[in-house]
């Protein structure tokens, strides 16, 4: 079988078209609008605390169901990020920064569509503490 010059040229061209078609480029770091929708429950680490785990656990009022969600690794100025359903929820958000070592905060929220409620956690007075986060500033419950 011999090839003839244009084909080589050719079959590389389709080749490199096929293989580069795969390529979608660089994931993008930017948040947008539609990210910050699929969360209305942040809590960020203003601590220099290494959070192993950040858990809160919502309480549906029924005693029989208790939903607990996770988020991980949380170094200083990170988000954990959690979706909770809309309505009025008693929450508890724990935070694990060592091992044998939590720190606890259960308050009440009303979850609404497009509305999403921050928390950040400091350390006041040598003591790690929940806080919810009101424009700019912080309020403690």
């Amino acid at each position: 079988m011999t090839f003839k010059p244009f084909r080589i040229p050719t079959i590389l061209l389709i080749l490199s078209v096929t293989l580069l078609s795969g390529c979608e480029g660089e994931p993008s770091n930017n948040l947008t609008a539609a990210d910050n929708e699929e969360y209305n429950l942040t809590i960020t680490n203003n601590s220099p605390l290494f959070l192993k785990s950040v858990v809160v656990t919502v309480d549906q009022k029924d005693d029989i169901h208790i939903n607990s969600q996770i988020d991980s690794n949380i170094k200083f100025g990170e988000v954990a990020k959690f979706r909770i359903k809309n309505g009025n929820h008693s929450l508890k958000i724990t935070l694990n920064p060592k091992k044998n070592y939590s720190v606890s905060k259960e308050v009440s929220e009303k979850f609404e569509q497009g509305k999403v409620i921050n928390y950040q956690v400091e350390i006041d007075r040598n003591e790690v503490t929940i806080n919810k986060q009101t424009d700019n500033e912080t309020s403690e419950e």
